[in-house]
């Protein structure tokens, strides 16, 4: 697996996570490049693969038939070679509260823009802290990789929290036929905002709560509210979340929040409002989150892209720093206002 064919990603640069992880073997798996991720997750409190980090690898090594090598909890190196495409279907168990949507977020690009087609049946977490929530993800995110070309439908049929999680998600993956670079420029015109509160394992006046919290904010801020989506649920660990997201008028812009012990449920409305309502006034056309997810990706379209975002995280840096190992894409940022134009020009013979 080694050799001057191998992309080699320091696991420690930049934001130092798991998303350089996830990134580097989706672009192994889309490129037919073998990569080799060191120094994982080296400056966290607890180094080296977590339970979702190995959960991810495993799913794409069977998918992709893939020579893996390292992907054990408390590794801090893994190589990943991919082969041809192995298993159309795959069912993943956690085993724990690790994060549905993170695995998601490797697994579909490289399925959709390797033109294949997959089945996935997971179960872990589906709302819990440090990833987004399924509705963030099936949301905002489907939205905005429609738009790129990647198609894919997904369903939680049960709510996981944290510690237990426990939920379970079915996702299909269709093939892409190319990857379309996006211009998404400063947002115009009246919002309206969608809004999703969820309970599991809880009272309904809990989800009740953050669903008022939310459209009291939005509605000082002069923020219109469409669609209320309210819901109390079965869940193995108790557990709350909120979404509220705009997606009409240019706009690909989402915030979520969990509840948690001793965390009143209006405060949990009330940030995911308080957020929403400041991305809206930057003008941004993509919240930070999504952007940290897509633009990577663009590096692979038919064409230079350009987003609007609230800032420049330090996750969208790291991103696009492995983006560059793979494509040897450009890529820029340029304040205007209180945001962010952030342009990603991929080289020609790169594109997905």
């Amino acid at each position: 697996m080694s050799g001057s064919g191998t992309v080699d990603v320091d696991g420690s640069y930049g934001e130092g996570g798991g998303q350089i992880l996830r990134t580097a073997v989706a672009f192994s798996v889309i490129l037919g490049k073998s990569v080799r991720v060191f120094k994982i997750r080296a400056g966290r409190e607890v180094p080296g693969l977590r339970q979702q980090h190995v959960s991810t690898l495993q799913t794409l090594s069977k998918i992709f038939g893939a020579d893996l090598r390292g992907a054990e909890v408390g590794s801090s190196e893994i190589r990943f070679a991919p082969g041809r495409l192995g298993e159309s279907s795959v069912a993943v168990d956690m085993k724990t509260a690790a994060s549905i949507t993170l695995l998601l977020q490797a697994v579909i690009p490289a399925v959709a823009l390797t033109r294949s087609r997959v089945s996935l049946d997971i179960i872990g977490g589906t709302d819990v802290p440090w990833s987004p929530t399924f509705d963030y993800f099936s949301g905002p995110v489907g939205r905005a990789y429609g738009l790129l070309g990647i198609e894919f439908e997904a369903a939680a049929s049960k709510r996981g929290y944290y510690p237990r999680g426990g939920g379970r998600v079915t996702a299909e993956v269709k093939p892409a036929a190319a990857l379309r670079a996006v211009r998404l420029e400063r947002g115009v015109g009246p919002a309206r905002a969608d809004l999703v509160s969820r309970c599991g394992h809880l009272p309904r006046h809990v989800a009740e709560r953050q669903m008022e919290a939310m459209v009291r904010v939005l509605s000082a801020s002069g923020v219109e509210v469409g669609s209320r989506t309210l819901s109390e649920e079965g869940a193995d660990s108790p557990g709350s979340s909120v979404l509220a997201s705009v997606t009409n008028a240019g706009r690909l812009l989402g915030v979520d929040a969990l509840g948690a012990r001793g965390r009143s449920a209006e405060d949990v409305g009330e940030e995911a409002a308080q957020g929403l309502a400041a991305s809206l006034r930057s003008g941004a056309s993509v919240d930070s989150n999504l952007a940290d997810m897509i633009a990577p990706l663009l590096s692979l379209a038919d064409g230079e892209s350009s987003l609007f975002v609230p800032e420049v995280s330090l996750h969208l840096k790291t991103g696009l720093h492995v983006a560059r190992l793979f494509t040897k894409c450009d890529f820029s940022y340029v304040q205007e206002g209180g945001a962010y134009v952030v342009t990603v020009t991929p080289v020609s013979g790169h594109n997905a």
